[in-house]
């Protein structure tokens, strides 16, 4: 069976393209001024731009679709908020996932050796955070930590491919604690689905309301940390953060329907942090 554009487009979950996208301009921007670079750095970025786009997310989200079926099967945000992917169409979206990323690998040949690294460790985690044999997120804490790696490593790229290896390794510890939150909260919702399908994950091991706390846990340590780089405007992150997981600790029966909103809560704050450290390095 196959697999349409439109198909190869939605699988790669565009509203959750920014997690990538925007974490690898958040690390290009926090490097410097990006109207300095020269010609074939500005060549680099722009491509990088593109990968962490279409490419980056259909390797991501695609490789989840493909070995995730039996649970998806049996859950509901799945079935009514995203789509199930029938494995006739597994072999097809490989192929796809092939020729959409292998003309990218290219770059690895002409980057220097800390970006090289960073685009391994998010190759690495992007495809084995679902794929077997490692299958990480379906063996706690792996699949919170690779989940967080997967987001945070597109920032680390984007800094070390601006040519800039100085970067502030406390800075990427704090959006790892972000990372840990979100995806421990984007797990929540799926905790009877996985339990139906025996998968483990932090969120089935400490339940939805310890899941939820853990949570906010993370969400204040990480704007602590954010705090030390950019001052007041990370304690107002901590602050939408922890009044969402309030929210959800408080009213559980409504916890899905946060949850739709928390890509657009992600982005909206993702812009502010972007044009934050824009204004701050061009002004």
């Amino acid at each position: 069976m196959k697999l349409s554009l439109k198909d190869v487009f939605f699988l790669s979950r565009p509203r959750f393209w920014m997690y990538v996208l925007g974490t690898f301009l958040v690390g290009m921007i926090a490097s410097g001024n990006p109207f300095e670079h020269d010609n074939f750095t500005t060549f680099l970025l722009v491509a990088f731009g593109v990968f962490f786009s279409l490419p980056a997310n259909v390797l991501i989200y695609g490789i989840n679709d493909i070995y995730d079926y039996q649970t998806d099967i049996h859950n509901e945000k799945k079935v009514a908020y995203e789509t199930v992917l029938q494995p006739e169409k597994h072999n097809r979206l490989w192929l796809i996932t092939g020729a959409l990323v292998m003309p990218f690998l290219l770059l690895f040949f002409v980057v220097n050796i800390p970006t090289k690294i960073a685009l391994v460790v998010f190759l690495f985690t992007g495809i084995f955070y679902s794929a077997t044999p490692i299958r990480a997120k379906s063996k706690p804490p792996l699949d919170v930590l690779f989940s967080a790696i997967i987001y945070v490593s597109p920032a680390v790229v984007g800094f070390f491919v601006t040519g800039n290896t100085h970067i502030e390794w406390l800075a990427v510890l704090g959006g790892l604690v972000w990372a840990f939150g979100m995806q421990t909260y984007s797990a929540v919702p799926d905790i009877d689905a996985d339990k139906k399908a025996g998968v483990n994950t932090l969120a089935t091991l400490l339940g939805e309301k310890k899941a939820l706390w853990f949570c906010l846990v993370c969400y204040l340590i990480s704007a602590s940390i954010g705090y030390v780089f950019l001052g007041p405007i990370a304690i107002g992150f901590g602050l939408v953060y922890g009044l969402m997981v309030l929210l959800s600790i408080n009213n559980m029966s409504k916890l899905f329907k946060y949850y739709t909103y928390f890509p657009l809560i992600n982005v909206v704050t993702g812009a502010v942090l972007f044009f934050f450290l824009f204004f701050k390095e061009v002004m």
